[in-house]
């Protein structure tokens, strides 16, 4: 039953977070299928500041480009939705809301400036529209915010977390612990981005295509990693690639330990994140290995079975201090 009601959870924040984007897409066809006999071919789609158009699409593949920007952003939200689970679920929703309100308003002004131009060079966006389509924003936003309800709230980490028991290693001995991580958002973002890509390069160019393509099986190829402690340190890297490696000498270890990161509150992100006094791979929320490097920061990487690797990390570190073998 728990994992029914879980699973139901999950599809109804999935269609949540996407639906905004369906409306804005809905509105955005019917827009464009009424007014597209006064169309120009092609469409001015690039204003200056002044209001003026200065690029322009052709009118044949305007509405793939246009839907392409609004569906790409309704997977990338559906993929951290999904993955992230209910944690900042209002903030999530309002961002997603508010965007697709502010794309959608945009597209449709676009079309109705160009239908009521009757010429490409004639058209032109006015700042009340950009004003518009900001006030559309905050409201979907809000929508968003109200829609989702509370989120769970994140799990208080300790200031000081005390430092992981170091292992019993015997003289001469050699250990090695290893473990992959990987981030659901990510690989499934990275999936449906190549996905969207594919599906778009017949219609609206392989240019736009390949960026997406590209840039999806990028997001998939770094979306798990591989994290190993052993006699040369603390060591992470891509789990489908040998490369690019990130390495922690034992050198630099002071101890460390093991307790739940948040990323956005700690790190400001997911992925390779730097702040001061602390750096790491972040993939996702929960378990990490925080080591306490000679510096004074902290490298921080989200992995399961943490108080593992931090007690032999340290163990390690502390032989290597002493000149053990």
């Amino acid at each position: 039953m728990n994992v029914l009601l879980s699973i139901a959870k999950e599809r109804r924040r999935l269609l949540l977070v996407v639906l905004p984007y369906l409306l804005a897409c809905a509105a955005f066809l019917t827009v464009f299928l009424a007014r597209h006999d006064h169309l120009p071919d092609p469409l001015a789609t690039h204003f200056s500041g002044a209001g003026r158009a200065d690029g322009y699409t052709a009118l044949g593949s305007f509405p793939y480009a246009a839907l392409a920007l609004l569906l790409v952003p309704a997977v990338l939200f559906g993929a951290v939705a999904y993955g992230f689970g209910s944690r900042r679920a209002r903030a999530l929703h309002a961002l997603a809301y508010g965007l697709a309100g502010f794309l959608g308003c945009l597209l449709c002004a676009l079309v109705l400036d160009n239908a009521r131009a009757g010429s490409a060079h004639d058209a032109r966006l006015a700042l009340w529209q950009l004003a518009v389509a900001l006030a559309a924003a905050a409201a979907a936003g809000g929508l968003g915010w109200l829609l989702a309800g509370p989120g769970t709230p994140p799990a208080r980490t300790p200031a000081e977390p005390p430092t992981a028991p170091p292992l019993a290693l015997r003289a001469g001995e050699t250990v090695t612990w290893t473990r992959a991580v990987g981030s659901r958002p990510l690989r499934f973002g990275g999936l449906a981005l190549a996905l969207t890509g594919a599906a778009l390069g017949p219609f609206a160019g392989w240019g736009l295509a390949a960026g997406l393509l590209a840039g999806g099986l990028l997001t998939a190829a770094f979306s798990g990693a591989r994290v190993t402690v052993d006699r040369h340190g603390l060591s992470v890297a891509p789990s489908w690639l040998p490369h690019p490696r990130l390495r922690i000498p034992l050198d630099r270890v002071e101890t460390a330990t093991s307790r739940p990161v948040d990323p956005l509150a700690e790190l400001g992100g997911w992925g390779y994140r730097v702040v001061p006094g602390r750096s790491g791979i972040v993939l996702r929320s929960g378990e990490a290995v925080v080591a306490r490097l000679t510096n004074g920061s902290e490298f921080v990487v989200t992995v399961d079975d943490a108080a593992t690797a931090a007690a032999l990390l340290t163990a390690l570190a502390a032989r290597a201090r002493t000149g053990g073998a």
